[in-house]
């Protein structure tokens, strides 16, 4: 196997034939948005972080996809014959199994890949609304510092390579307001700053 298995072995001999693992590195572009999905990603190894773009470029971020997991919103534009609304950032270094979109819902006959199916899209959406509350009850230090956490979490590494124009991008904000705040934690001594790159004081 592909070190991702479920106890059906008839699932997991359709996985064997059909699906296909690659290697993608850090900072890779692995979805565009309005782009075809042609094969539906479970990380195997490091992280993908999903971003919302829309027609103006304006992005936002909103959730990682971490190891033996995969991405809903991927799932349901696939079973809506819709193109991809989001944009797939690998994280840090990362080995995706690639399953063709075909059998994404031909595998709903298994139960456990159906169980698999649901239980991803019920805790995409339950970070989805945990983003929303954030974005709409949280002043914009707290967004930043969540976010910061997040990248941490996603790679354990306590220095994220970021510009401050990348956050900006993400967090939809004007990179003057992000170099303002960052500042502000680096006072708090929350983070250090240094040329593209942020570490961040907090325990994993």
């Amino acid at each position: 196997m592909k070190s991702f298995s479920f106890i059906d072995p008839d699932l997991n001999h359709e996985i064997e034939v059909h699906s296909v693992k690659k290697n993608f590195k850090a900072n890779e572009l692995f979805l565009h948005p309005g782009e075809d999905i042609q094969h539906i990603p479970i990380v195997l190894k490091g992280t993908i972080r999903i971003v919302l773009e829309n027609a103006e470029g304006d992005e936002f971020f909103l959730y990682h996809i971490f190891p033996n997991e995969s991405c809903a919103l991927s799932l349901s534009c696939c079973q809506a014959m819709r193109r991809s609304e989001v944009k797939a950032i690998v994280e840090d270094d990362a080995e995706l199994l690639l399953i063709p979109v075909r059998y994404i819902d031909e595998w709903m006959k298994y139960p456990e890949w159906k169980k698999f199916v649901s239980d991803i899209q019920a805790q995409r959406f339950t970070e989805l609304l945990e983003t929303i509350e954030l974005v709409a009850f949280s002043k914009l230090d707290e967004q930043l510092w969540n976010y910061l956490i997040k990248r941490v979490q996603a790679t354990g590494n306590k220095q994220v390579i970021v510009t401050h124009q990348q956050i900006a991008n993400e967090l939809h904000s004007p990179r003057e307001v992000i170099t303002r705040l960052l500042h502000q934690l680096q006072k708090q001594k929350k983070i250090s700053l240094s040329r593209n790159t942020i570490t961040v004081h907090w325990s994993l």
